[in-house]
């Protein structure tokens, strides 16, 4: 059965088709799922920046942060402070960005957020990765970004393998070892080793697939370790695609901040089958602290971006950026789109 294709969900996640979440309100099939707020109404206007030299000062949403000069980050590896892209394949169009946050372009830090996402020729997949590096560890820049690279590479090995569906605990211990490995040096590497891992390199980590169906519809496959989120954005509102829960659930899809190089004994993918004219979202808490359940300003402003079509990835970077008072954090956000949507959508 491909995966998300309708009935309940398995034990290992498989076969949820979207609204089918553990408790919440029906979702736009009438299907039970996630709790979500829509936005109001203001918030259905697409998104547009300043015309003329206003056009990209930064975006302000209630009351604004402090203005920060961003200082510059270590040289070695170099980190830009703000990144984007955006592409299309015959089925999906991709944005992404990631911006510094305000507390670390005052501090000096670099970026600890990162994000890689690539394109499985062969099965129109869209492989992403999105990390958020832990504050506390000093290095946890390079973990994130050796984390989604990792991550990325193997499962676009295991479909050159023609695997229907990549392993993914071996994807998140692939990730786990090359943090252990950075510390080992090429060496074997022992319970110091991870120790140290844990402590310089510490990311969480969300990895996983988009495919679209000939109807425009989005097969959607997702795996987590820690806190980043994925939301499906549809009709003006937020739908989680992960669900709350706790380290003693044994599941990596919590919301319990397990970093790597650190694993819960489980690995349980979860797959939805989304419509067509929908958004899917992944992003770090920069972003998904602010958006809360989507019916503020944050969510409103975004939705009107984003939901009629994608932007141009400079655009995104700078909606990402926007100025709210105590949001300092670094923020990254990825956005796929099918462009098989029948009518509506984007193409």
């Amino acid at each position: 059965m491909a995966p998300g294709a309708g009935g309940e969900a398995s034990d290992t996640g498989r076969g949820r088709p979207y609204g089918s979440g553990p408790g919440g309100d029906a979702g736009p099939d009438g299907e039970a799922g996630p709790r979500h707020a829509a936005p109001r109404a203001s918030g259905q206007e697409r998104y547009a920046p300043a015309p003329g030299a206003r056009r990209w000062e930064r975006v302000v949403l209630g009351t604004p942060a402090a203005h920060v000069e961003p200082k510059p980050p270590p040289a070695d590896p170099y980190r830009p402070d703000t990144i984007f892209d955006g592409w299309s394949s015959p089925g999906l169009t991709v944005r992404l960005a990631s911006v510094r946050g305000d507390q670390h372009r005052f501090g000096g830090p670099p970026r600890q957020d990162d994000v890689v996402v690539a394109w499985h020729e062969p099965t129109d997949r869209v492989v992403f990765a999105v990390a958020d590096g832990v504050s506390s560890a000093p290095h946890s820049h390079i973990g994130a970004a050796l984390a989604c690279r990792t991550a990325v590479n193997d499962v676009l090995a295991q479909l050159a393998q023609e695997r229907s569906e990549p392993d993914w605990t071996r994807v998140l211990q692939a990730a786990a070892y090359q943090l252990v490995m950075r510390v080992a040096g090429g060496r074997e590497p022992g319970e110091r080793d991870r120790a140290e891992a844990a402590r310089q390199l510490a990311t969480t980590l969300v990895t996983g697939t988009v495919a679209a169906r000939d109807d425009g519809r989005m097969d959607v496959t997702v795996v987590r370790a820690g806190d980043s989120s994925v939301w499906c954005l549809h009709g003006g509102g937020y739908h989680a695609l992960l669900h709350d829960g706790s380290a003693e659930d044994g599941d990596i899809s919590s919301t319990a901040v397990v970093a790597l190089p650190r694993l819960l004994p489980r690995t349980r993918p979860i797959t939805y089958t989304l419509p067509a004219d929908s958004v899917v979202l992944v992003g770090t808490d920069g972003f998904g602290v602010p958006l809360g359940d989507g019916s503020g300003p944050v969510g409103e402003i975004f939705a009107g971006a984003l939901q009629n079509g994608p932007p141009e990835p400079r655009m995104l970077a700078h909606l990402l950026d926007f100025s709210r008072e105590t949001f300092d954090d670094d923020r990254t956000l990825l956005a796929v789109w099918s462009r098989r949507a029948p009518r509506g959508g984007p193409r």
